[in-house]
């Protein structure tokens, strides 16, 4: 949980004590408690005939299998069906203290200064034991597999392969970044892009990207990498092999001199305007602590993009890029016939979401 507060340094004191009875004194009135509710399975229930949404469900299923992460932040609409106004009370009461919080603040006010005003509304903020639920690693998808959900009445495919990637403490992580960046993070320039929209217009759009991971307490869950596209129907099959392809060629052939240096530029600007507002201050010190990074790690980050060179990237390339890997494809089985060979498990499904 984010709960994020932006003030003028006049009246900071006056936000931090709202801040603080907002976290200190929730009494989560029943009336707001139940227009939640009702808000959240209505959104729930609105999205399930939106492709976009059913792909990134049914694909964190696919990755994720029985951990926590296979399941959306927002629950489904039978859990929450079953949600009572004491649970969330429970739950506030075991997990929302001080022990279980970071408390960031970025002003022009000295450090001392900022220290005594938190001090002053939170000091009253009780630490209390935090019971924590051991869980499991990630069991990652071994092999290659198709999943193909029939969801009917869609003249698309939408198409996604998921695979293990790194977490954002690896040493390698600005390594795979560069490597994603080339391959399908970086819009019209990228592989994935030119060879599935440019020169075939299969897609409007195609990407890949990675995540840092996750970090429960002590610890780590390795991150993913995504790639994906939508398609008709009847280019779906090729788009999927070029997809392949192209992650293919960057393990094998790895990638070029030129597709470096833009990626530097890129990450050398970009990473650099990380740190222009408060809030992008705040959100770097939070990163450091979580990941047990410098507080500087951002800069660090530009320095060693900037010494790294193309070995280096086509060997992470080889390292992390996807062996192992589950596509799902999201289609009117009416229409789309998966016919590619090679894959260790190919099984078509009807669209339904796991709601636990």
């Amino acid at each position: 949980t984010n709960i994020s507060i932006k003030s003028l340094t006049q009246n900071v004191e006056k936000s931090l004590e709202l801040l603080s009875d907002i976290i200190l004194n929730p009494t989560f009135p029943n009336e707001e408690f139940e227009k939640v509710k009702k808000r959240t399975i209505s959104n729930i229930i609105s999205q399930k005939s939106d492709p976009d949404y059913v792909s990134s469900i049914l694909l964190s299923q696919l990755l994720y299998k029985d951990h926590p992460l296979a399941h959306p932040t927002e629950g489904y609409e039978n859990s929450l069906l079953n949600i009572k106004r004491e649970d969330v009370i429970e739950f506030y009461n075991n997990f929302y203290i001080p022990n279980n919080s970071t408390l960031i603040v970025v002003s022009d006010l000295e450090p001392s200064k900022s220290i005594e005003i938190v001090e002053k509304f939170f000091s009253k903020w009780q630490k209390k034991v935090l019971n924590i639920k051991q869980i499991s690693d990630i069991n990652y998808p071994k092999g290659k597999e198709v999943y193909i959900y029939h969801f009917p009445g869609i003249n698309q495919a939408f198409v996604f392969l998921g695979s293990k990637g790194i977490s954002r403490d690896n040493k390698d992580f600005n390594k795979f970044r560069i490597v994603n960046y080339i391959l399908g993070g970086s819009g019209f320039s990228s592989r994935i892009v030119k060879t599935i929209r440019v020169k075939y217009g299969y897609a409007y759009w195609a990407y890949s990207r990675i995540d840092g991971g996750y970090k429960r307490y002590n610890k780590v869950f390795e991150g993913s990498f995504i790639a994906g596209f939508s398609t008709k129907v009847e280019s779906g099959n090729h788009a999927i092999e070029l997809l392949l392809d192209e992650i293919n060629k960057a393990i094998n052939e790895g990638f070029k001199e030129d597709e470096l240096r833009s990626a530097k530029s890129y990450y050398e600007g970009s990473i650099a305007r990380q740190g222009q507002t408060y809030s992008q201050v705040a959100n770097i010190i939070f990163n450091a602590k979580l990941w047990n990074l410098p507080y500087d790690y951002w800069i660090k980050d530009i320095e060693e993009i900037k010494k790294l060179n193309l070995n280096e990237v086509n060997e992470t390339a080889k390292k992390f890029l996807p062996k192992d890997y589950v596509i799902l494809v999201l289609a009117d089985t009416s229409q789309f016939k998966f016919d590619l060979k090679g894959f260790d498990k190919v099984e078509i499904r009807n669209f339904k979401l796991n709601e636990n």
